[in-house]
């Protein structure tokens, strides 16, 4: 179904510059971190004067009232999912997300463009397109992405799916070469798309707030977090239960989304393990804000995990995998976890330390380098005003 939304308080007068804004999925509620981005991007935007028109490609989640509130326009698109996507050369994600709609929609006026990850880019190259500011967030290299992927899934249909796919997204990313830029998420993203493509601007994460917020002092608990349904976090999760957990004599806590039969076994034979699934966007921030230490456990390198910009601004310490720092600029700030033995004697060392004043002074100073949501936008109007003058 294709709907469209114009929000009765919004007045098109009221903004310096409107964007167009392609997202892959319906940015509401802000629950993992692609939506985080998506969504708190819109709102540092509509405060820095910018009006968004959405264009929301659908699956799994239904219209927002809070959407149609923030943004000048939105647009709702069924995402297509069929199965004869598969057979042929362009990445199924992408293929599922092309809509003629869309493009229509798009050419209803000459505003910039802001597609919201590879996914969304089926008319990037397109000629009617052609003169247009194009920008791309790239959210992760997203072969590699989906490479990973691969490694962690078990289910051997799943697994050929993503192995295929990172292949077709490996060709198909030369599109990006049209783009008039590339909006990388993470300082290690932008040297990969900045060597292939040029045009790149480093453009941190937008998430819920600026400034570490960290309580003083000391929690009682140890917290690993993250969207449970992806292949790389239950792994990521099934390794701390199976292998650190047992060695820690600490209260932990297992939150987030869809967790897994593994993880809830695994979580169930140890009397120190406590399993909070599904929790609402306000209790995984009051988890965060009371844990002592927050582990975070990846093996994909590329983006910028927003579960470790949500740790560091309200949590106290990270224990975290070298794969959750690399590239982000942010290693500093955590405590890296190379091998077993890191991971249990800096969480028994972490859980005996304050958390002081000066420690958020150190955090906020690189946070705002990386993670601040007006300098971010800021950039990117800024960007876009230049393209103006020189077109």
């Amino acid at each position: 179904m294709f709907v469209n939304c114009i929000s009765p308080f919004m007045n098109r007068t009221s903004y310096s510059r409107i964007i167009h804004l392609v997202s892959f999925n319906i940015p509401y509620p802000p629950d993992y971190g692609g939506v985080m981005d998506v969504f708190y991007k819109i709102k540092a935007l509509k405060e820095q004067g910018v009006g968004v028109i959405l264009h929301s490609f659908c699956y799994g989640r239904g219209r927002s009232r809070t959407l149609e509130r923030e943004c000048l326009r939105v647009y709702y698109y069924r995402r297509d999912l069929n199965l004869f996507h598969l057979f042929r050369k362009d990445p199924f994600i992408v293929l599922s997300r092309s809509s003629r709609s869309l493009l229509e929609n798009l050419l209803s006026d000459t505003n910039p463009i802001i597609f919201e990850g590879l996914h969304t880019t089926r008319f990037l190259n397109h000629p009617a397109l052609e003169g247009r500011m194009k920008m791309v967030r790239t959210h992760n290299i997203e072969h590699l992405y989906y490479n990973n992927l691969a490694v962690n899934e078990k289910n051997p249909f799943r697994r050929l799916f993503f192995r295929r796919e990172a292949a077709r997204l490996q060709r198909y990313e030369a599109v990006l070469s049209c783009a008039s830029l590339l909006l990388t998420i993470s300082p290690g993203d932008t040297e990969y798309f900045q060597s292939k493509y040029g045009k790149t601007l480093f453009v941190g994460p937008f998430h819920a707030g600026n400034g570490c917020v960290t309580c003083d002092g000391k929690g009682d608990f140890v917290l690993m977090h993250g969207d449970f349904s992806t292949a790389e976090n239950n792994a990521g999760a099934l390794y701390i239960l199976r292998e650190i957990a047992p060695k820690l004599k600490h209260k932990i806590v297992v939150a987030g989304k869809r967790p897994s039969d593994e993880v809830n076994r695994a979580a169930s034979g140890l009397s120190n393990v406590r399993v909070v699934p599904n929790p609402s966007v306000a209790q995984m921030s009051e988890l965060i804000a009371n844990a002592q230490v927050c582990l975070l456990n990846a093996s994909q390198p590329s983006g910028m995990k927003l579960k470790l910009i949500n740790a560091l601004r309200s949590g106290r310490h990270v224990v975290a995998s070298p794969a959750v720092v690399s590239g982000t600029g942010l290693g500093s700030i955590c405590s890296t976890a190379s091998g077993q033995d890191d991971w249990v004697t800096l969480t028994d060392r972490l859980m005996q330390v304050d958390f002081t004043p000066v420690m958020r002074e150190e955090r906020n100073r690189i946070l705002a380098g990386v993670a601040d949501n007006r300098s971010n936008a800021v950039k990117i109007i800024e960007s876009v005003n230049h393209y103006g003058r020189r077109v």
